[in-house]
């Protein structure tokens, strides 16, 4: 939609989620040394500033990494020190006000024979991206519709590939579009890894996402899912999940390590997680 923009979310509890786990992911891929294409579909502007006017506007971050910053020197899974890592990078005086977005974890985790390619039809937002990341043989910008930018980036020369899918949601239809775009994709792509975010909203329209991808007839869907429990009250979203389209064996253990973490200190026992199979293989 080109009427969303991030700036007035960055930060908060789902964007915690969302790095975490796709960092753990690409680790887990990367664990081969075999070309790797990266797509962040929904990329936004890649770095955000949490003194804008907009993100102070409802100060969403203080329910994701403004709650867990002050714990970045204890021990943590791995995943979740990769993310306080990529903070710090971005912060030289040890504060978390530039705050790094999709694309800049997935840009930091792509090795010299990785691709990477981010796309938005945003103007404002492309315009964001632009300015925070240069253009490389090993990563693409793209004012691009992301629909479109699956079909024509699919499959790619690389033979593997994690596709990450975070629209807004802000017309319903769009849990339908977003099952049919990947099962349209699956059919090309059948061993990609895709990586798809949704809201726990009020309405619960999550779940035609969930009915349209188990009658998609793909197997191995990953659900990871953090239901802060009303621990944040003034958000009508009370948490978030993803599924994962052929989830790496060698990611789970940390996926589910990170999930259990962030969930203890987000919510402070007052959340619920779920770990599991939507569609088994």
């Amino acid at each position: 939609m080109l009427s969303y923009q991030h700036s007035y979310h960055a930060g908060n509890h789902a964007d915690v989620l969302k790095h975490v786990i796709l960092g753990d992911l690409v680790a887990g891929m990367q664990k081969k040394e075999t070309p790797l294409f990266l797509l962040d579909a929904f990329a936004s502007r890649g770095i955000y500033d949490l003194d804008s006017p907009e993100a102070l506007k409802n100060r969403e971050f203080d329910t994701g990494v403004g709650k867990l910053w002050p714990l970045r020197h204890y021990k943590t899974p791995e995943g979740v020190a990769r993310w306080f890592a990529l903070i710090t990078s971005e912060n030289v005086d040890g504060g978390f006000v530039r705050f790094p977005g999709s694309t800049a974890m997935l840009h930091a985790m792509t090795r010299e024979f990785d691709r990477l390619a981010a796309c938005d039809l945003h103007p404002q937002e492309f315009e964001g991206l632009r300015q925070s990341f240069n253009s490389s043989r090993r990563f693409s910008l793209h004012k691009r519709d992301a629909f479109e930018a699956i079909k024509g980036l699919l499959p790619p020369k690389e033979k593997r590939g994690l596709i990450f899918l975070d629209p807004s949601y802000e017309v319903k239809d769009e849990y339908r579009d977003i099952a049919k775009a990947v099962t349209e994709a699956h059919r090309r792509f059948a061993s990609g890894v895709y990586v798809i975010w949704y809201p726990l909203l009020p309405a619960e329209r999550h779940n035609d996402l969930f009915k349209e991808l188990k009658r998609s007839g793909i197997r191995k869907i990953l659900r990871v899912e953090l239901d802060c429990g009303g621990c944040f009250p003034e958000m009508q979203m009370s948490g978030s999940g993803l599924l994962i389209v052929n989830a790496p064996w060698h990611a789970q253990q940390a996926m589910q390590e990170s999930l259990n973490w962030i969930c203890d200190h987000l919510t402070e026992g007052k959340g619920n997680k779920h770990f599991g199979w939507l569609v088994p293989e």
